[in-house]
């Protein structure tokens, strides 16, 4: 599973950097280019410290640090699929007509009297069924 996440991640690194040059060459001009050499430094720089610096991590603090990055993914792509749930719902009653509707409140004379008659009726006793 990581390196199915690690291939699908560096693959659309690979093509956004592929359409971020093809957009330069249409364009005729490089994005940053008073900036690219500092920047470049920069990240060979950030490379080195991180190479040098940082420990390696072992195979749990890893696999830790990939289960709770997908896990909070999920819970962020899980709440925004909830919020678009609710509008397509809401819109939907909105489209089919339905309301909500509140048991024992009722505007219907019809119904009414229905009710009241069935309140009045006697519920068979225990000893009429034995």
């Amino acid at each position: 599973m990581i390196s199915i996440s690690a291939f699908i991640i560096s693959l659309s690194g690979i093509i956004s950097l592929l359409y971020l040059r093809l957009w330069e060459i249409r364009r005729g001009s490089r994005l940053y280019n008073f900036q690219r050499e500092k920047l470049d430094e920069k990240v060979v720089s950030l490379g080195e410290y991180l190479r040098h610096r940082i420990p390696t991590f072992d195979r749990s603090v890893v696999s830790r640090m990939y289960h709770t990055t997908i896990h909070y993914f999920a819970l962020m792509v899980l709440s925004i699929l909830r919020i678009i749930e609710r509008r397509m719902v809401s819109l939907l009653e909105h489209v089919k007509g339905k309301r909500e509707v509140t048991r024992g409140v009722t505007q219907s004379d019809f119904l009414k009297q229905v009710g009241s008659h069935k309140r009045r009726l006697e519920k068979p006793s225990k000893d009429a069924i034995q």
